[in-house]
């Protein structure tokens, strides 16, 4: 039977197009659907700007490629396929709780869009921004897709069509429901310390550019008034592993084991509500929620 599935070209004049996968995927250690994204996206013909997403790679990793390749460190063959190998990026926008029905989205896009200089795509920014997530934007052309994933047992990939790419769409209108309170209270706390009298004249960029964040080699992490999310980018991780991941949330430390591995075990630059904290894996991505004990500002996600 297949499922459908939509694809937004960046470009706002093409036309968006709801496709159907031609067979089922109940497994994702089996997701063909994945792999089909990152071959289109291997496909697409665009120069990649080598000096952008050097810098780029520096500033998540902290590794310094281009200063390791001019000093030998490591060949111009390793950098290449380093610099020209094309993965997908999965932003999960509704993630499968019971309150959603289990039911996840995300956004399927090119890791370098930013690097390959490709144009903003306006339509999955504002839909993604239309769902709670202010100053978020995509570059290039997008896939958007359905889960069902109870985190569990089962998990199969369902229809997302061209119904739901309406601002007005039910799970739009779910997903923004659970982030508005900490979208509005955002809105309020930072109009006073950005010196605007009208919370309506902060716009997306003001806000994501105001509240500290950051990017390691391992996670990547944001916060608003109320909680902080921490979204771990290990690859590869699939249904199965569910039961290989480990996470201990306490008052104020955050220890995260996956297969094994002590990705995260330190204390917190701030407070939490351990009993309110909570984490998933859904198509292959790890995210944590943290639940802030008071709405202070963390400097940091982990204290030095």
């Amino acid at each position: 039977m297949g499922f459908k599935y939509v694809f937004v070209p960046a470009n706002a004049s093409d036309e968006m197009k709801e496709l159907e996968y031609e067979c089922d995927i109940n497994d994702l250690q089996k997701d063909t659907f994945r792999e089909f994204c990152e071959k289109y996206f291997s496909s697409a013909s665009q120069d990649i700007d080598r000096e952008v997403l050097m810098g780029q790679l520096k500033e998540k990793t902290g590794v310094d490629i281009k200063d390791k390749a001019e000093k030998g460190e490591m060949s111009a063959e390793t950098l290449d396929r380093l610099l020209t190998a094309t993965s997908v990026e999965i932003f999960p926008v509704q993630l499968p709780t019971k309150d959603t029905g289990f039911h996840g989205v995300s956004v399927y896009c090119d890791d370098k869009g930013v690097a390959k200089s490709l144009e903003e795509n306006m339509r999955v920014s504002g839909l993604v921004q239309a769902c709670g997530y202010p100053g978020q934007i995509f570059k290039g052309d997008c896939f958007i897709g359905r889960v069902f994933d109870d985190n569990e047992d089962e998990w199969r990939r369902m229809d997302f069509t061209f119904q739901d790419l309406s601002a007005d769409a039910a799970w739009v209108q779910s997903t923004k429901k659970q982030r508005s309170n900490r979208s509005s209270s955002d809105m309020a706390s930072l109009a006073g310390k950005m010196g605007v009298n009208n919370p309506a004249h902060i716009n997306p960029s003001m806000l994501a550019d105001a509240t500290p964040k950051g990017e390691t080699a391992d996670y990547s992490w944001k916060q608003s008034e109320d909680e902080v999310e921490v979204t771990l980018k290990k690859e590869g991780l699939q249904k199965g592993d569910k039961k290989l991941v480990k996470v201990v949330f306490s008052r104020q430390r955050l220890k995260v084991e996956v297969k094994g591995e002590v990705v995260i075990d330190s204390a917190l630059a701030g407070t939490t509500n351990a009993d309110e904290c909570t984490w998933t894996l859904s198509d292959g991505v790890v995210q944590l929620t943290l639940a802030k004990a008071n709405e202070e500002t963390w400097p940091e996600l982990l204290k030095a």
